[in-house]
């Protein structure tokens, strides 16, 4: 889907599931870069993704495979600020709900600060691989249950991370593939 395949680094050993659960907690400033695949019933989308986490905000921007910048994001305690491609601004205090109405990809935003470093926050459901990662989690939230799956991660400062998951909600789903991880 993406072109090519990026390389998968499999932890070489297993973790007790809280104490890298605390670690995880503890991750509250990172970076991290990859590729995203949205598939609805109306529509495909592929593009390249930046996120940056501190406690202060999370901030995500996304790009076309030239570099283009098509939407900022940022999300901060008053709610969440859109600058699309044009320079223009939105705010709402529902960052989901913000996102949805600028892109038509429905994506639980606010979740994903934690669901991408593998924390099960807000999951009504979740599940511990062997080598004590998560697995996968669901959550149901307005009627509507969202799956993750995590396919694959790799260690990067002493952490277990996530590297490839598929997020996904019928008839929606999310590959994110992550490149790049930077631990502040």
């Amino acid at each position: 889907m993406f072109g090519c395949e990026t390389t998968q680094h499999v932890p070489t050993h297993s973790v007790e599931y809280q104490t890298h659960q605390a670690k995880l907690a503890t991750l509250t400033n990172f970076s991290l870069s990859g590729k995203l695949g949205y598939i609805d019933p109306t529509q495909r989308q592929s593009l390249n993704f930046h996120w940056k986490q501190s406690p202060q905000q999370s901030q995500l921007r996304l790009s076309t495979f030239l570099g283009k910048t098509v939407l900022n994001l940022s999300i901060d305690e008053q709610g969440a600020t859109v600058t699309d491609i044009h320079g223009k601004r939105y705010f709402d205090k529902d960052a989901d709900l913000l996102f949805y109405q600028l892109t038509g990809m429905r994506l639980p935003i606010v979740y994903m600060q934690d669901w991408i470093k593998g924390q099960p926050t807000a999951a009504d459901h979740f599940e511990v691989a062997e080598n004590g990662t998560l697995a996968s989690l669901q959550q149901t939230r307005g009627g509507q249950t969202w799956l993750m799956d995590y396919k694959s991660y790799q260690e990067t400062n002493d952490l277990i991370l996530p590297n490839k998951m598929t997020l996904s909600r019928d008839p929606i789903k999310l590959n994110i593939v992550i490149s790049k991880w930077n631990i502040q």
